[in-house]
């Protein structure tokens, strides 16, 4: 099955669907991947395409109010989750380290005005738990989130956040550029508590 996907340029993703049957020994192995409902896929600079997520309803595109703050990256962004069936909604950390309110609003407008109207922006600081009641209706039950956006953006604080327990290891960002150290190398997918898997 990985060799026949990966002559379609394809490859599993998290959150794939997939059919497994028993071998001779009782274990389990993978034998079908049922055609995700969505699928996000991202395209190097030679063409070829790298799955990054299936079946899920809203792509949290995690941006941070520090240096990380860049609007045509977000952009960039939105076009990986358009026509995909996937709901993007723009997630600004850090909203803690923004100096004050007028500062704050001037990004979010500054963002307003290269993105589609209607874009749903919220801006958080990813370590409170405010931040998970200003995401709740995107985490109800039968619905699935991704996060994306670059290192040190703080996906892995937000995801924390949202488990309410740390299971993503976090870490500081460089101080030289403010860049993240790719604390999560790996994707993964958990289970929000209160909500049924």
């Amino acid at each position: 099955m990985a060799r026949a996907l990966a002559d379609e340029e394809d490859a599993l993703a998290v959150g794939d669907w997939v059919l497994a049957a028993p071998d001779a020994h009782g274990e389990l192995w993978v034998h079908a991947r049922l055609d995700p409902q969505t699928h996000l896929v991202r395209r190097d600079a030679d063409g070829r395409r790298h799955p990054v997520v299936s079946n899920v309803d809203t792509a949290l595109l995690v941006m941070g109010l520090d240096t990380d703050f860049n609007p045509r990256r977000m952009e960039r962004f939105l076009a990986l989750v358009q026509g995909s069936g996937v709901a993007p909604v723009i997630v600004l950390t850090k909203a803690d380290t923004v100096a004050d309110a007028r500062t704050l609003f001037c990004r979010m407008q500054e963002l307003r005005e290269r993105l589609p109207a209607g874009a749903e922006i919220v801006a958080i600081d990813a370590r409170d738990a405010e931040a998970a009641a200003s995401l709740a209706h995107h985490t109800l039950p039968g619905r699935t989130i991704a996060l994306l956006g670059t290192s040190g953006a703080g996906k892995s604080t937000l995801t924390n956040t949202l488990l309410g327990r740390t299971l993503q290891d976090t870490g500081a960002v460089r101080e030289s550029d403010g860049r993240g150290q790719h604390t999560t190398t790996a994707r993964s997918l958990f289970s929000l508590p209160g909500v049924p898997a």
